[in-house]
């Protein structure tokens, strides 16, 4: 019968930041905190905006004004398209706008076939260097590893290898 592991759960007294947490929906009074939040939402809204788009295949118009004053905008598939749309009572007005709209399209599609495939390839190449860090790691200290777990041939190999290296050594 197996002793029973107890969890201990040490909190952390000196813990400073709130993590995820809801808040209330109220005006941030403090101006760098309104900045931060601001920035961090306006992100979040486009990103919303994008996945709208993608998923649905909506005409998406973002336009946000910061405390500031500055403005911020998303159009998906392209601005002219979704202001022509929103003057039409949104419907399409011409064949231009159809075909600059659908060429949008096309073109958003395609680059995000290239983001997928580039990400893909970037997991392979993290994949391989953690591969190439392991080899790399059990050969690093080939001195330290015991000489019972080596075979015929690596005793070989070693002892060649030792010979060139104290043959270099005299040479220097």
């Amino acid at each position: 019968m197996k002793p029973k592991l107890q969890k201990i759960i040490i909190m952390d007294e000196k813990r400073t930041t709130k993590g995820r947490q809801k808040i209330a929906i109220a005006k941030i009074e403090k101006e760098n905190d309104c900045y931060a939040t601001f920035s961090k939402r306006r992100q979040g809204l486009f990103k919303k905006g994008s996945e709208l788009s993608s998923l649905c295949d909506a005409d998406v118009g973002l336009l946000v004004f910061s405390p500031t004053g500055k403005p911020f905008s998303f159009f998906h598939p392209s601005m002219e398209a979704v202001v022509s749309r929103l003057g039409s009572g949104g419907a399409h007005r011409d064949d231009a706008s159809r075909l600059l709209e659908a060429f949008s399209r096309t073109r958003v599609l395609q680059l995000n076939q290239m983001i997928d495939t580039i990400g893909e390839k970037l997991d392979d190449e993290v994949e391989r260097e953690k591969e190439l860090e392991r080899e790399r790691g059990a050969c690093q200290k080939w001195w330290e590893m015991p000489l019972e777990n080596l075979d015929k041939e690596q005793v070989e190999q070693l002892m060649v290898s030792m010979r060139n290296l104290q043959l270099m050594l005299r040479t220097r």
